[in-house]
């Protein structure tokens, strides 16, 4: 049995699927998409700031002291190798996270058939959050997720 690219009447594209454009701007999620990837967000950004968190402690421990208990040369490496793990934590990657997210929001703004202009609206967020996508096709793609349409046929 063939696979066919066809999903009812319309060709079903590859460029136009979800799975494969998680980094373009063109074409549409819907609403749960959306949420699983805020949700993938959310889990990345906290596994990274507990790594941050639990296992880079500036360990003074295995630096040289003086006499007195004081850290010598040591303190300066630690210090940068904590402040550079400190800085991708704290802007590194939710910088790419929310690069990632504002693209997933376009393309929910256009399940919604708006354009991805509308997120510098306040409260359009909600919107998108809130509110079903259009029915159908519309200017921005193809409906996400089209299930397969079987031919009907009538008997006579």
């Amino acid at each position: 049995m063939s696979k066919s690219n066809e999903m009812g009447a319309i060709p079903y594209e590859k460029e136009n699927n979800v799975e494969y454009s998680l980094f373009q701007i063109q074409g549409r999620i819907t609403r749960k998409a959306f949420f699983f990837r805020l949700f993938f967000c959310i889990i990345v950004w906290l596994i990274f700031h507990a790594v941050y968190i639990y296992w880079d402690k500036p360990n003074y421990d295995s630096c040289p002291k003086s006499e007195s208990g004081k850290v010598l040369g040591g303190y300066a490496n630690i210090e940068i190798r904590h402040k550079i793990i400190q800085s991708v934590d704290f802007y590194v990657i939710p910088s790419i996270l929310l690069i990632f997210m504002l693209i997933q929001a376009v393309k929910r703004s256009h399940d919604v058939n708006y354009s991805g202009w509308w997120l510098l609206v306040p409260f359009f967020n909600l919107y998108l959050i809130l509110g079903s996508g259009s029915d159908g096709n519309n200017k921005y793609g193809l409906v996400p997720y089209l299930e397969k349409k079987t031919p009907k046929y009538s008997v006579e």
